[in-house]
């Protein structure tokens, strides 16, 4: 693993970066379970041995000609009325789940013409039973469990062995979901969606709002695996039908076809499988290119369904939603008695009700442009009462480019376009309220005439010199990784690769080159045929950022 990879792992876990691209934890937290408890890989091997038998057995007839639904309980944990999503949200989730599962999605003709002959209806439906509010004092749960819980500010599991559980919260850190496979505790088991993700309308937040964020989890806890397998080419997810990949795919819109092919040449050339199947609801791409499951698939998670979850097989589901209930402070009458924001006195107890407040809008808003315009700090002034801020950065043509959460007053969006135009927002979360988005704009061009990336600068010793030879020294570093990150946590990426040094006299005509190992950070120059005079060194990383440093030669 090299060091910028090394150094990026590390930011997911302490520095909190939000992404605009898909971020599923369902694997980490597997394995965290299995670090917990060992038994819990006995229990999936031996799922995977049931697994192949029913492959085998039902290659033709996954589900023998039924039906299964699956009753689906909503825990919506929330600390403020922005989180507390509505009826109408979850319904809409719901939906999505009974199109994509049964391939009746109005985007299922956007499968491309080599896959249609895979694509699968998979005759799993879900029933909404039960809807549970919870409100929390945390603001954001991470992928440790405690949202399943009510000694750490959630919700406790309901009847896992009958139904599937979803968590609806905050979960932090630009992870859209995680889910539980088979096999692990009953206490956990379900799928955590963060309420910007989930359903198609409120507070779903594009490109992740057309509800695939759990339809993706729901997956991995029916057990399929992302499609590259979570390793490299020579790694599976167990399913025939879709083909080998080597990594994540993150396509977006226009989800042109054909894509990539990570594990090329697969030795048939022409074939659907020379492609990866980056519309696949288990691949990363974002959810307006996503639009199928396999018969492979199809068959894998019937075989979880009978070898893991048989208790789904015989629970019962009426079909009818749960009476809608009131929700505090959205101006809404969500349960039709003609009163709104929990006016009955229904919810008195809840924090957003019992003392409805204001929160006034950000102000202030300023930018200022760093690392040769590959990232940006925004500022804004703090809103009295406000716990935390949304902010949100859109690139010219007005696509989500990255969101997140930030705790202070400022926060570094990282990995910009140099000399692209940017709008961002930003709004305050406080205990009782949300407030409105104030909006800013800039460019991604740096003031004054070097675009260096120097931390601690480049500096030629010694300066000036009558020696054969130099040392030029440089700390440099790249920019941060693409996302927004907390200001006094902006992470940046260290500088690996070749350097290339050159050095120009005042006619600016190159007179010595070389290159360097760019994590070295020193190198000896020989300067011995340089005339006398004022010279020019210049230090250019591989990737093109460059720092420059005047040198006298004696």
């Amino acid at each position: 693993m090299n060091r910028a990879l090394t150094l990026l792992m590390l930011l997911l876990m302490g520095a909190s970066p939000l992404w605009a691209q898909r971020n599923c934890s369902s694997m980490d937290v597997l394995e965290q379970l299995i670090q917990q408890d060992p038994s819990i890989q006995q229990n999936m091997e031996m799922l995977e041995r049931f697994t192949e038998e029913y492959v085998s057995q039902h290659s033709n007839r996954a589900t023998n000609g039924n039906v299964v639904i699956i009753p689906t309980i909503v825990h919506v944990v929330y600390q403020n009325a922005t989180e507390n999503i509505s009826d109408a949200q979850i319904q809409s989730q719901i939906q999505v789940l009974n199109d994509d599962f049964r391939r009746l999605n109005a985007d299922a003709s956007n499968t491309p013409t080599d896959f249609q002959g895979v694509a699968a209806d998979t005759e799993i439906e879900f029933c909404l039973t039960q809807v549970v509010r919870v409100p929390t004092s945390v603001s954001s749960f991470g992928t440790n469990d405690a949202v399943k819980s009510s000694s750490t500010g959630g919700s406790n599991v309901i009847n896992p062995s009958g139904a599937l559980n979803i968590w609806v919260c905050e979960i932090g850190g630009g992870i859209l979901g995680y889910a539980q496979f088979p096999g692990g505790p009953a206490s956990t088991d379900g799928v955590v969606v963060d309420y910007r993700y989930f359903g198609t309308t409120g507070t779903a937040t594009p490109p992740f709002n057309l509800g695939r964020t759990a339809t993706h989890e729901v997956g991995h806890w029916l057990n399929l695996r992302h499609i590259w397998g979570d390793g490299g080419c020579n790694v599976d997810d167990f399913v025939n039908d879709t083909p080998l990949a080597g990594s994540p795919n993150y396509t977006g819109a226009p989800c042109s076809y054909p894509g990539p092919n990570t594990c090329a040449p697969k030795g048939r050339p022409g074939q659907p499988d020379d492609f990866d199947m980056f519309q696949n609801y288990m691949d990363y791409s974002d959810d307006v290119c996503m639009n199928l499951f396999t018969q492979g698939q199809k068959s894998r998670m019937w075989a979880a369904i009978n070898g893991s979850r048989p208790g789904l097989l015989t629970a019962t589901c009426d079909g009818t939603p749960p009476p809608a209930a009131e929700i505090c402070d959205n101006g809404i009458d969500d349960d039709g008695d003609g009163l709104i924001d929990c006016a009955d006195g229904s919810c008195a107890n809840d924090p957003a009700c019992a003392a409805p407040g204001t929160c006034d809008d950000p102000t202030g808003l300023s930018h200022t442009r760093q690392k040769g315009g590959k990232e940006a700090l925004l500022q804004w002034n703090a809103v009295t009462g406000a716990n935390s801020y949304d902010v949100e950065v859109y690139t010219g043509s007005g696509a989500l480019y990255a969101s997140g959460t930030i705790a202070g007053t400022g926060a570094v969006v990282g990995g910009l376009t140099k000399n692209a135009p940017y709008t961002w927002r930003v709004r305050a979360n406080c205990s009782n309220a949300t407030s409105g988005w104030a909006n800013g704009a800039f460019n991604a061009r740096l003031s004054g005439a070097l675009a260096s990336l120097s931390a601690g600068g480049l500096t030629a010793y010694p300066n000036p010199s009558d020696q054969a030879q130099i040392s030029l020294l440089w700390d440099i570093e790249l920019p941060s990784e693409k996302g927004i990150f907390e200001r006094d946590a902006a992470p940046t990426v260290e500088m690996e690769g070749k350097a290339y040094i050159a050095v120009f006299d005042l006619t600016g005509k190159t007179v010595l080159m070389t290159e360097a190992d760019a994590r070295d950070g020193q190198t000896e120059i020989n300067v011995s045929e340089l005339a006398k005079g004022m010279y020019m060194i210049q230090i250019t990383h591989e990737s093109g950022y460059t720092a420059n440093v005047k040198f006298l030669k004696q």
